[in-house]
């Protein structure tokens, strides 16, 4: 009990310094290094690894600290990240059948565009009409062009930093009797 409960505590104080160093730090770079979304990273990355449940824990904490931070409404940032892990997850079980790179790589890239679109949906609904459509605007397509360059390479290296890291992810090979 006394594990679990120390379990909980240290992946709530990760959770919680990769909110802050995304919202203090990485926001503050120029353009294309500030495209990285370090939550929607650890959100998918949980979702594949561990499971819904812990995905939502990331969600919740996540995007409470990056509501704190924000100048949009707050629960903006949590209901963005709920949503985006209920429709990864949906991605996840009904069409990503293994464990692989290639279903990380196309899970990641499914939740940033989905986190895209709902963050955009979002902030043009409640802009009370001060802002173009969000499609229609060159910034949302470039960020979002740098933000899936971003997210592949930290599926490539996270992937195979899991993969070095545990055995579930090895190939195993049947041999004939």
């Amino acid at each position: 009990m006394l594990k679990k409960i120390f379990q909980i505590i240290i992946f709530s104080l990760i959770i919680s310094a990769a909110a802050v160093v995304q919202f203090s730090f990485i926001f503050a770079l120029p353009p294309f290094f500030a495209s990285f979304n370090l939550m929607l990273v650890m959100l998918i990355f949980t979702l594949f690894f561990y499971d819904f449940r812990s995905a939502l824990f990331v969600a919740l904490l996540g995007g409470f600290w990056l509501d704190i931070f924000s100048f949009h409404f707050f629960g903006f940032y949590i209901l963005t990240l709920f949503l985006t892990a209920w429709l990864a997850e949906i991605v996840l079980r009904g069409w990503l059948t293994n464990r692989s790179l290639y279903s990380f790589g196309l899970l990641i890239l499914c939740a940033t565009l989905i986190y895209n679109l709902l963050a955009g949906c979002l902030a043009y609904i409640f802009s009370s009409g001060r802002l173009a459509f969000f499609l229609l605007t060159g910034s949302f397509w470039q960020s979002l062009s740098y933000q899936i360059l971003w997210s592949g390479v930290a599926a490539l290296l996270l992937f195979n930093l899991a993969g070095a890291a545990t055995r579930r992810l090895k190939p195993f090979f049947l041999e004939k009797a």
